[in-house]
């Protein structure tokens, strides 16, 4: 989305609302009464700077190993820089102001994490620092790597090799509808196109595998078919594992009080969409899910299997590790099963409902935001109830 003097305003008047809440929910005094760091485990300030570590690569790092150090539009690759001048400055300009937004994403984690203990504020921002140089060098060559393999050409030795002049156009303006993703992201507040461009983005890489005979009835077969399109999305995978390893770690090092059954509830909802794709699709291709026979409740319930087993094995970690109580792993285990299905059974969204308007001249669509919130909607509810259990 392009933004001009005349969003200016607005932007000002959002950063300052947005920053205004931050500083008021961020005060440590306020934190300390929900989170802080656990005593026994080892110093706080080794604690906090492992967790600023894990938080760089999993929110920075993994925004920029997917987006791409350098990233343009397919159309600004073919209209600014096909001609005969040189695209090595706008490409090195653009590599600079990624590395600065990884910069500064980076020490805005640390930051956040240094609310936990003002002590280990410098450890904390020089750690910051190290990550993004790291997670931005980690990129940097990756896309070099997929560059050298789109244009199968040796490699080249030396500095020349990592100029941002030699990278392949598929490299830097990749046709897999990301940045058109994130502009409806960003207009709709659905984050689902960025999830539908992964998969694209992987379809692209993978457009043939080897055929599998799945022996066993029917139940078995799909079952066994989910399971393998869980194997090749190992993206999908690694989710799933790193957030049970969440779940593990987090009752060790830190400690929580009230939020821990709210925590606990939205880790278990996100293991379970992590590995919720085949039902995703199965939603969002009708055909397919005609094609597998049966009635919509049957192929529902057989793909709901496998989101259901990440839920339940989250669920396990939780109850061994942290401090609830069994009423309360049950109702966070029946709860985020439940939201997870919602989720993933949400049919497309109704952008053409009925428009309510305001008598102070707002517009607003009743339908669509229920559709967008379903999902979401059980995970409050199940946290809210296993809050009040205990």
């Amino acid at each position: 989305m392009s933004v001009t003097r005349d969003d200016a305003p607005g932007i000002v008047m959002t950063g300052a609302v947005v920053a205004g809440l931050g500083w008021y929910l961020l005060q440590p005094e306020r934190v300390a009464t929900v989170i802080g760091v656990a005593h026994g485990i080892g110093h706080p300030g080794i604690v906090l700077v492992g967790w600023a570590i894990a938080l760089c690569a999993l929110v920075v790092g993994t925004a920029v190993w997917w987006w791409g150090p350098i990233r343009l539009s397919r159309a600004e690759a073919m209209w600014h820089l096909s001609g005969p001048g040189d695209r090595g400055p706008v490409l090195s300009a653009r590599r600079r102001r990624a590395g600065l937004v990884t910069l500064l994403g980076c020490l805005a984690t640390a930051t956040v994490v240094a609310v936990l203990d003002w002590s280990t504020t410098p450890a904390l921002l020089g750690t910051g620092v190290v990550a993004a140089v790291a997670i931005f060098a980690a990129a940097t060559v990756h896309q070099h790597r997929s560059s050298e393999r789109l244009s199968r050409r040796a490699r080249m030795r030396g500095r020349h090799r990592w100029s941002p002049a030699r990278l392949h156009r598929d490299a830097f303006a990749p046709d897999d509808g990301f940045i058109a993703a994130a502009r409806l992201a960003a207009v709709t507040l659905d984050l689902g196109w960025i999830d539908t461009a992964r998969v694209v983005r992987w379809q692209l890489a993978y457009s043939w595998a080897r055929s599998r005979r799945l022996d066993g009835g029917r139940i078995r077969a799909l079952i066994s078919a989910d399971a393998l399109r869980l194997s090749r999305r190992r993206g999908d995978l690694a989710l799933g594992l790193v957030v049970l390893a969440v779940a593990l770690a987090l009752p060790e090092t830190l400690y929580l009080t009230s939020i821990a059954p709210v925590v606990a509830t939205v880790l278990a909802y996100r293991a379970g969409c992590a590995w919720a794709g085949g039902l995703r699709r199965l939603t969002e291709v009708p055909a397919l899910r005609r094609a597998l026979g049966g009635s919509d409740a049957e192929v529902t319930a057989i793909h709901a299997v496998i989101p259901v087993s990440g839920v339940v094995i989250c669920c396990a970690v939780i109850a061994l590790t942290w401090h609830l109580s069994l009423p309360a792993v049950l109702v966070v285990a029946v709860g985020s099963a439940i939201a997870t299905v919602r989720r993933a059974t949400r049919p497309d969204l109704p952008f053409d409902a009925p428009v309510y308007v305001t008598g102070q001249g707002g517009a607003t669509q009743p339908l669509l935001l229920l559709a967008m919130v379903r999902g979401p909607v059980a995970v409050v509810i199940t946290g809210l109830l296993a809050a009040l259990i205990g």
